[in-house]
């Protein structure tokens, strides 16, 4: 079974970054991991949906940087916290530390790589490519972007409706 993910659910974390294959609204196709592939089968230049604790450390700081590592002229961060929001990006490494699998990520229209040394436990998904290039349905998630945006609005405007019908039937 495939699920779509809308690409503007990240928006405010990667924006246009993995342009040109993918702007703000576009709608990809993924699969989910642990579901319908291991996340441990995720090879370099695969894109991936995951859990980023960074967008919320530049923010706000609700997340704890846990080590800092210097690898092959990288510096990366392993944080701790659970705030954490989705981002999609293409992995660029994988490396093993410790015993544990990690990945390094880019978005492909940014300069370097991704602040946070990311765990295999954090990618949720994998987007589906037909010759390297992901399955994208443009400006479709733009729905989603407005519905979420103006749901107060909209449901305000159903209240409002059936309590207006409710005072008609009662005349």
């Amino acid at each position: 079974m495939v699920l779509f993910v809308v690409w503007s659910h990240v928006n405010v974390v990667v924006s246009d970054s993995m342009y040109p294959l993918m702007k703000r609204g576009d709608l990809v196709v993924v699969e989910n991991a642990n579901w319908e592939f291991n996340p441990k089968d995720v090879k370099v230049g695969d894109i991936v949906v995951y859990n980023a604790h960074w967008p919320n450390y530049q923010n706000n700081n609700q997340n704890k940087i846990r080590y800092i590592l210097r690898v092959d002229n990288k510096t990366l961060v392993i944080y701790e916290g659970d705030k954490t929001e989705p981002v999609i990006h293409r992995v660029i490494d994988k490396l093993e530390l410790n015993g544990k699998e990690y990945i390094i990520t880019k978005g492909d229209n940014n300069p370097i790589y991704d602040p946070e040394l990311i765990s295999i436990n954090q990618i949720k998904q994998r987007a589906i490519t037909i010759n390297g290039n992901p399955i994208v349905i443009p400006y479709i998630g733009y729905i989603s972007i407005y519905l979420r945006k103006y749901l107060w609005i909209i449901l305000s405007l159903i209240i409002i409706y059936f309590i207006y019908d409710e005072i008609l039937k009662k005349k």
